[in-house]
């Protein structure tokens, strides 16, 4: 079985918010179980109370966003709270950010003046430099530390963080805060001294952090989602590091990444409730069997209510799963149908083209004949007027000259009948190529007919395969309805798991015309998942059901 976890839907997030989400930390959002999509899992839709508890009465919710519960996994922290703001007002913000801007200035003034006069000290007096260039590794140091910070906010106002940026400033302030605590000598022979001299790096890096947050939070800018929280490294070192080389190995951010480390969590638990209900021979929806899902699916952030919903979410998910499969086929089936149909017309065009050529062909030779006639008309005519000049000298003179005329004369007669079979041959040639020309357009149109006619039978299939393919939507969508509100049904009448199966084996027997013996017993074991004993409980069961008039 695959079963896949709808997602919750977003909460719209308020004006001047860059994200829809809500900030785990706060308060006054209830947080609810992380959504997942995993094969073999379903979560139920948590934007639906579950019957009984008071809020499935649309008259009883006030504002209906308000009970849509939102999904903790996909609450990136430090993003925009949708909750109503109900804190202090404008002025009183203004005041208290002025406030907080004079008081850091002051305080980064004092902490660069102490600073450079510390640091330029040890670094004359601890580290060998001379004293102007300790006044520069000094003005170094604490400048190094603010153009990291401000350039880490200018990466992430273009969407280009780079957390080595505020690593390295955060490095960079330890540094200054040793460099401080060494200028009066050994930081363990001097610790008050070490203490207070590192007392106002902290307190600026402590302020600029803190800045820095009001910017992100005010302009909007993306935060560290992406890096995982130090908590988790203590807590699950063993998957934080798993999810640590998923995102470095395949380029996820942390939320993709826990979110794929939670949807093979919960598919393992799933696998393991259903291998512990087949070993304790226990029935799939039965009351023994609800009863281990909350405990089971508890570490994963699911309440009492949805992981009680499971079973049924799962059998909606599957009849779902199973008309996509057959849409999915029938799909198929048609583009073979097409490729076959695109394959038949281009051999019939390459046939076409054969005949055309070969129409060509005989043309050609048929004008060839031609001129082979021409040119023995040519040659008899020539033939005869030397004849004729020939008789006329014979005449008229028995010279030489009269002798050799006639000798040309019977050359050319020779010649005469040489091109006459010639031109013969050429007008056989001839018709032989109109005869081949003749069957080319008799086996061209014999295609054309065989092509219209596959062409209109095709139409034919295609149009009596939408026509079955519309009614065989139309009974799907008729019988999800059905098992649809037979479910719900089921819901509202809160039956239990035995009065649920015996209903659906009614149903089933139904389908078939009502007549019990129809529906065979492994049929039933292997729908219900039970032994052939159970499962001949719930058939009679359901020949009782149908006996007392149930109908679906």
């Amino acid at each position: 079985m695959t079963t896949s976890l709808k997602p919750l839907p977003p909460v719209p997030a308020p004006a001047g918010s860059r994200s829809a989400s809500v900030p785990r930390s706060d308060a006054s959002v209830p947080r609810r179980a992380a959504s997942v999509t995993l094969p073999g899992v379903a979560v139920p839709d948590l934007t639906t109370p579950p019957a009984g508890t008071g809020l499935d009465d649309p008259a009883s919710i006030a504002d209906p966003a308000a009970s849509v519960a939102l999904d903790a996994a996909s609450v990136p922290p430090g993003s925009a709270s949708v909750a109503p703001e109900d804190g202090p007002g404008r002025k009183t913000k203004i005041t208290l950010g002025v406030f907080a801007v004079l008081g850091g200035i002051a305080m980064g003034i004092a902490g660069f003046y102490l600073s450079f006069g510390n640091l330029s000290k040890a670094g004359h007096t601890v580290f060998g430099f001379t004293e102007d260039d300790a006044q520069i590794f000094a003005f170094a140091v604490d400048v190094s530390i603010i153009t990291c910070l401000v350039v880490d906010l200018f990466m992430a106002a273009i969407r280009t963080g780079w957390p080595l940026l505020r690593l390295l400033a955060h490095l960079l302030t330890g540094a200054s805060i040793y460099f401080n605590a060494a200028a009066n000598g050994a930081i363990l022979d001097h610790l008050n001294k070490a203490a207070a001299h590192a007392l106002m790096p902290a307190l600026f890096v402590i302020i600029t952090e803190a800045g820095r947050r009001v910017l992100v939070h005010q302009a909007a800018l993306p935060a560290d989602h992406d890096v995982i929280p130090a908590h988790r490294w203590l807590l699950a070192l063993g998957t934080t590091w798993r999810i640590f080389k998923a995102m470095k190995l395949w380029e996820l951010g942390y939320g993709e990444a826990m979110d794929q480390q939670r949807d093979r969590a919960i598919f393992d638990a799933w696998n393991a409730y259903k291998a512990e209900l087949l070993a304790a021979d226990l029935e799939e929806g039965s009351e023994e069997a609800l009863a281990r899902l909350p405990e089971r699916l508890a570490p994963f952030g699911l309440t009492v209510d949805e992981a009680l919903a499971l079973p049924d979410r799962m059998a909606r998910e599957e009849l779902r799963r199973e008309m996509e499969a057959d849409r999915r086929a029938r799909e198929l089936e048609l583009d073979k149908e097409r490729a076959a149909h695109q394959a038949q017309k281009e051999r019939l065009a390459h046939r076409k083209e054969m005949a055309a050529l070969t129409a060509d062909l005989t043309a050609t030779e048929g004008v060839a004949g031609a001129h082979a006639r021409g040119a023995i008309a040519e040659a008899e005519a020539l033939a005869q007027a030397q004849v004729r000049t020939a008789t006329a000298l014979s005449d008229a003179t028995e010279s030489l000259d009269a002798a050799e005329a006639k000798r040309r004369a019977t050359e050319a007669l020779a010649r005469a009948a040489e091109a006459e079979a010639e031109g013969a041959e050429a007008e056989r040639a001839a018709t032989e190529a109109r005869r081949l020309a003749a069957e080319a357009e008799a086996e061209e149109n014999r295609l054309r007919r065989r092509a219209a006619e596959d062409e209109a039978a095709r139409a034919r299939a295609v149009q009596a395969a939408a026509e079955a393919e519309q009614r065989a939507a139309e009974a799907r969508r008729l019988a999800a309805e059905a098992e649809r509100a037979a479910l719900e049904a089921e819901d509202e009448a809160k039956l239990s798991g035995p009065e649920r199966a015996a209903r659906k084996v009614a149903r089933l027997i139904l389908a078939r015309g009502g007549d019990v013996n129809t529906v065979p017993l492994d049929e039933v074991g292997e729908l219900l998942r039970l032994k052939p004993a159970t499962a001949s409980e719930r058939r009679h069961q359901a020949a009782e059901l149908i006996a007392a008039g149930y109908r679906g």
